[in-house]
């Protein structure tokens, strides 16, 4: 495949079938060539024509290249992997980059999972399989700002979410433009970090994960739990709790458009929860754009409010409010 006289390059997608790996898939065949690598079901429905993209209300068939994760083959020998699967990804890891031990080249690969554990574990498993060799292989950190729905209806299965794409990569010292110019023909907004920043980038992308969490912990969305008054508060100090274990890593945020992380972080460390009533609306507006009907998910509480726990016990931060919502989602998911 060809994309202005030059060789297009060639992207494995894992997780075709899900939100994300399906987003990509659907967003990045416009510059690129996508292989989307699903579960059988998922796959199935696809090659039957009933999966659905709903992006700013336009309804569009999703249909590209796709097989199943069993079929995937090494003879596809992708520029990149991009793995949009769950926690934990050392082992889609293994499963996929064995094949390519003898290969001329080692696709890139590209990750977009929340929490801090994401990046170890990818080089941990790709040190299992190629040794020192490893390091040899790009690795991009990829943060994802659109929230996206998934609905099943009548055996049709619908992908929702608005454009633009926003997004935040990060790689090595090699520089990724290749898979720059790729997100420039398909339109996606995105601000590019270097390597030193990657660790600051996944701080400031959790401290808009936690932001709905106390919420959903009881089951409720962003835009009414904030309108109770003693659930604004555990947001409130859920992020004030973290803000402290941040500086305590040695760590800062970072202002992405349209998200003023740092700002915000240093708006909750200096005002008294109290008083933080007042900006209530002005913080679901910033950091809950177009989320304040959803309940967030909770099934990535370790990737969480978890991690806030653990922090605080490694480096000396009491986090009970954390504690305590890690472990009401705990109970619940138990249910």
């Amino acid at each position: 495949m060809w994309y202005n006289g030059k060789m297009a390059k060639k992207i494995a997608i894992i997780g075709v079938g899900g939100k994300t790996g399906t987003m990509f898939a659907f967003e990045l065949k416009k510059a690129a060539e996508v292989l989307g690598v699903g579960k059988e079901k998922e796959i199935e429905m696809i090659n039957q024509k009933n999966f659905y993209i709903d992006r700013d209300g336009r309804l569009e068939l999703f249909e590209g290249k796709v097989v199943k994760d069993t079929e995937f083959k090494e003879d596809f020998l992708p520029d990149f992997i991009f793995l949009a699967t769950k926690n934990p990804v050392g082992p889609p890891i293994k499963f996929y980059y064995s094949k390519f031990k003898k290969a001329k080249k080692i696709p890139a690969l590209l990750i977009s999972q929340n929490g801090f554990s994401p990046l170890e574990d990818a080089k941990n498993a790709l040190g299992e399989i190629f040794g020192k060799d490893f390091e040899k292989v790009k690795i991009v950190r990829l943060v994802l700002f659109n929230p996206i729905q998934k609905k099943e209806i009548k055996n049709k299965i619908f992908i929702s979410y608005s454009s633009p794409i926003r997004i935040a990569p990060a790689s090595g010292p090699e520089g990724i433009e290749d898979l720059v110019e790729i997100f420039k023909k398909s339109h996606f907004e995105f601000e590019v970090f270097p390597e030193k920043e990657i660790k600051n980038l996944e701080f400031s992308k959790l401290f808009l994960n936690l932001i709905g969490m106390a919420s959903a912990s009881l089951g409720f969305s962003v835009k009414d739990g904030f309108s109770n008054s003693e659930i604004f508060k555990e947001e409130i100090e859920v992020l004030k709790e973290y803000v402290r274990v941040v500086k305590a890593t040695g760590g800062k945020f970072l202002n992405f458009s349209h998200y003023p992380v740092k700002f915000l972080a240093h708006l909750i460390e200096l005002i008294p929860t109290n008083l933080f009533l007042v900006f209530e609306p002005l913080l679901v507006k910033i950091v809950s754009q177009k989320r304040e009907e959803k309940v967030k998910d909770l099934d990535e509480i370790e990737f969480y409010n978890g991690v806030v726990v653990k922090l605080g016990k490694k480096f000396g931060i009491e986090t009970p409010i954390n504690e305590r919502i890690y472990k009401r989602v705990l109970e619940k998911l138990n249910e």
